[in-house]
């Protein structure tokens, strides 16, 4: 009798491959390294991250710094996610906001198929997950008449490339400004080292939404956080605005108060 075979996982970015899948779009990776799980789109740059002894936690430090959206609404019912890749925030958030519905609109069938088999990404009534074109998904919000539906919209849509088209196209941020209520946020994840696309993104939200607009850079990290309110908000105090950091900060375990003071020195018409 031969001895028995023994077959190795194959090894990928770094890690071990433990997922492997392709669509139209390209592939789609899942790879095992150092405690860590990571969702890639055919290149070595991290889409999602979760740590496998704490898969709640949330991971990736620009993940964090969206959530930041929170300082600004942070008892949202209703939230809009354009890209899911691994699901962090549409987790973050679920647990966090239990009364809280969420609507995730993803292009590739197979990263929501991932998210849920190997991010934790729960199957629940309160999120819904549509397989979709995010720009599409807000066009046809406004068309159907069912506008001002979102107290946050949080976009983070990313290929293998880098950023997708409609993050360039005037028209997804009309469209968003549309679905935005009044009180409501509007944030999306972009790549800094991409100084002209970065700042034409953020010169194009300027006008598309009628309250101001910010940045927040992502300490250490590549990644710009841009905010767009969806009206002129009352202005806080420094004081309220960092106890509710604080609050933020003991619930979620993210470093709220750290990126609260990022967004003041950003914007201190808008922090008293």
């Amino acid at each position: 009798m031969a001895s028995p075979t023994h077959c190795t996982p194959p090894g990928k970015f770094g890690g071990t491959l433990v997922h492997f899948a392709r669509d139209a779009y390209g592939s789609i990776e899942v790879v095992d390294a150092f405690g860590v799980r990571t969702l890639h789109f055919g290149t070595l740059a991290r889409q999602s991250s979760m740590c496998l002894q704490e898969p709640d936690r949330v991971e990736l430090p620009y993940v964090r710094a969206m959530l930041s959206a929170l300082l600004l609404h942070p008892e949202p019912s209703d939230v809009l996610l354009l890209g899911l890749g691994g699901g962090s925030l549409a987790k973050a958030l679920f647990q966090h906001l239990p009364a809280c519905r969420i609507d995730a609109v993803e292009q590739r069938r197979v990263v929501v198929e991932a998210a849920h088999r190997f991010f934790g990404l729960p199957e629940h009534p309160r999120l819904s997950v549509t397989v979709g074109d995010a720009g599409e998904f807000v066009k046809e919000a406004g068309a159907a008449g069912r506008l001002a539906s979102y107290d946050l919209i949080l976009t983070d849509l990313f290929d293998g490339e880098g950023m997708a088209p409609p993050v360039g196209e005037e028209p997804f941020y009309v469209d968003c400004a549309g679905a935005l209520r009044k009180d409501g946020v509007f944030g999306i994840n972009l790549w800094g080292t991409q100084t002209a696309a970065c700042s034409r993104v953020l010169e194009t939200m300027r006008t598309s939404f009628d309250g101001p607009t910010f940045r927040l850079a992502v300490p250490g990290r590549g990644n710009v956080i841009g905010f767009a309110l969806g009206s002129e908000p009352e202005r806080a105090t420094a004081r309220a605005m960092e106890q509710r950091a604080r609050r933020l900060e003991a619930g979620l375990g993210i470093e709220f108060s750290r990126f609260l003071r990022a967004l003041q020195q950003s914007n201190r018409a808008l922090f008293g």
